[in-house]
C-alpha cells in the first residue's frame, strides 16, 4: 500500500472503507487535525496585510507559522498511526511455540501497544494546541472567513476526541499499570478543556456571522 499522504482523496476513502483495519480512526483523527490547521493558515493568509486588519498582521503571521507546523505534524501522525497499528499486528504474528518465544512475543506486543498509544496522544496534544489558534483566528481574523475559523475548531476537537478513543482502546490491552494511569489522566485532563474551548470559539463565530 502506498503512503496514505500520496493517495488522492478517492483512493484514501476507498482504502478506509475496505476490510483492512488500517488505516482507521487514528489516521482519520490526525487528518481532521491537518484539515483544521490548514483552515487556520487560510484565515491567517486572508488576514495578513489586508485592509482593516493591519494591526493584526504580526500576530496572524505567528498564528500562520504555528498552524503550518501543526499541519505538518498532523500529516506525519496520519502516516504514523497506520504504521504503529501494523507493528502491533506484526507482534501478534510472532511465533509462540516455546516459552521463550511466548515471552518475546508478549514483550513485543506490549511495546508496540504503548508505541501505538503515543501516536493518538500526540494527535490529542496537537489538537488542543490548534484549538488555541482557532480562538485567536476567530477573534481577530478576517471576518469574511470567520466561519472557517469555526470549522477549524470543530476539526481540532474532532482530532482530540477521536485521538482519545484510540488511546483508550489501546490502554485496555496494556499491562503496565503506571503507563495506563498516566495516559488516562492526561487524556482526562485535556478533553474537557478542549470541549470548553471549542464551545467558546463556536459561540464567538456564531455571534459574528
Amino acid at each position: 500500500m502506498a503512503n496514505l499522504s500520496e493517495m488522492d482523496i478517492k483512493q484514501f476513502v476507498k482504502e478506509l472503507a475496505s476490510s483492512s483495519p488500517a488505516p482507521g480512526g487514528g489516521s482519520v483523527a490526525a487528518l481532521s487535525g491537518a484539515l483544521g490547521a490548514a483552515l487556520v493558515s487560510m484565515v491567517a493568509n486572508l488576514t495578513i496585510g489586508k485592509k482593516g486588519y493591519e494591526e493584526y498582521s504580526k500576530e496572524m503571521e505567528k498564528i500562520h507559522s504555528e498552524a503550518d507546523t501543526l499541519r505538518k505534524d498532523f500529516l506525519e501522525l496520519f502516516e504514523e498511526d497506520t504504521e504503529a497499528f501494523n507493528e502491533v499486528m506484526e507482534a501478534f504474528r510472532l511465533p509462540k511455540g516455546t516459552d521463550n518465544e511466548k515471552k518475546i512475543r508478549k514483550e513485543a506486543i506490549q511495546h508496540s501497544l504503548q508505541k501505538a498509544t503515543l501516536v493518538p496522544f500526540r494527535t490529542i496534544e496537537n489538537g488542543y494546541k490548534l484549538l488555541k489558534l482557532t480562538e485567536v483566528a476567530a477573534k481577530i481574523g478576517n471576518k469574511n472567513s470567520i466561519s472557517d475559523a469555526g470549522v477549524a475548531a470543530v476539526m481540532a476537537l474532532s482530532a482530540v476526541k477521536s485521538g482519545a478513543l484510540n488511546v483508550w482502546i489501546n490502554l485496555t490491552s496494556i499491562k503496565n499499570e503506571q503507563f495506563v494511569k498516566d495516559y488516562s489522566t492526561k487524556v482526562k485532563d485535556i478533553l474537557p478543556k478542549a470541549e470548553k474551548l471549542t464551545e467558546l470559539v463556536f459561540s464567538e463565530v456564531k455571534k459574528n456571522i
